[in-house]
């Protein structure tokens, strides 16, 4: 096979994703720049039948590139012999891509075919001197280079997936969004800081996050940084990446009027009482990283109490409306 060198890698981590990756592989061959794409899939020990999929996908040698089926530069993947966690296989998979621009992508998407070189000219450095967005969507110029870009993710049913664009979950933000007081006042920017859902969806801006399930970074910015953090077995890796990327003096970028379809669920135990877990300790973990020095002990001892009481209430009314996956 004729190798290309690629300029995007796009980073897929699977994990009993069999029922969608399919679509998520049809929609990134007919993207406007597969050809310039890598695929780089690192599966985490699926049973289900996911990674014969995947090997399937792995052109031979002596094919000649591209085909119809798939165009892409390269396709490289890997099986771990366990989960070790999502971060973990990502940061595997980044330390086998090659392009200039690397796209962490869930399989249970599907993208548009101009998301991807859309978000990947945001992050050339001539298309990403910008500033921050007010609530008309314009931008201010404060310097900073874009090292993060997102897209606007749209749920199966069309609505917003709402962690696509976001502010870091400080002690007020996750207070207001998980009152549901963020929900009663969706255009407040008092309440609705977290989820930004006081701004136009279809706009582009700078923002504090994007969701990991479409997310792209120069290779600059990830030899800068370094990748994710492994303590973030599920969830929370990407608001930390970001956070740590902003801190390091780059912008983060929300492509508003670029769109991938996100199913969710495609990697396994969304509803399951490990995931639950998982969901409500990154909080504690993130707040004990970034934001536990500045505040004094008993906050973070009341903090940890009250998360383990709406995990256990999660649990209870999920197992109640019978919407809990066995384990």
């Amino acid at each position: 096979m004729e190798h290309v060198t690629p300029v995007i890698s796009v980073i897929i981590v699977t994990y009993n994703s069999a029922e969608v990756l399919p679509a998520c592989f049809e929609a990134l061959a007919q993207s406007d720049c597969a050809g310039d794409m890598e695929l780089v899939f690192i599966d985490n020990a699926s049973t289900d039948g996911t990674w014969a999929m995947v090997q399937s996908y792995v052109p031979d040698e002596t094919q000649e590139r591209p085909t119809a089926s798939a165009p892409f530069a390269r396709i490289v993947a890997e099986q771990l012999p366990a989960n070790h966690g999502y971060a973990f296989a990502n940061n595997r998979g980044l330390a086998r891509a090659t392009g200039d621009c690397l796209l962490l992508l869930n399989p249970d998407t599907e993208v548009a075919r101009e998301t991807i070189s859309a978000c990947a000219s945001r992050l050339r450095p001539a298309n990403n001197e910008i500033g921050e967005v007010d609530e008309t969507g314009e931008t201010s110029e404060i310097g900073g280079g874009i090292g993060v870009a997102g897209c606007r993710l749209l749920l199966p049913d069309g609505r917003l997936d709402r962690a696509c664009r976001r502010s870091f979950p400080t002690l007020w933000n996750s207070f207001a969004r998980l009152s549901g007081l963020s929900l009663l006042f969706a255009r407040s920017r008092l309440f609705a800081g977290y989820n930004l859902t006081y701004l136009p969806d279809n706009a582009n801006y700078a923002v504090d996050c994007v969701s990991g399930a479409f997310l792209m970074v120069s290779r600059a910015v990830y030899e800068r940084v370094g990748g994710l953090d492994k303590d973030y077995f599920m969830y929370g890796k990407d608001i930390d990446w970001c956070y740590r990327i902003r801190a390091a003096g780059y912008q983060v970028w929300y492509e508003g009027d670029v769109v991938t379809v996100h199913h969710k669920g495609g990697n396994g135990g969304k509803r399951s009482a490990h995931s639950l877990y998982h969901f409500y300790n990154t909080m504690l973990i993130y707040y004990r990283k970034h934001h536990a020095a500045r505040y004094p002990t008993w906050l973070t001892a009341l903090l940890s109490i009250a998360l383990k009481c709406l995990y256990a209430c999660h649990l209870t009314f999920a197992r109640i409306r019978g919407r809990l996956k066995a384990p």
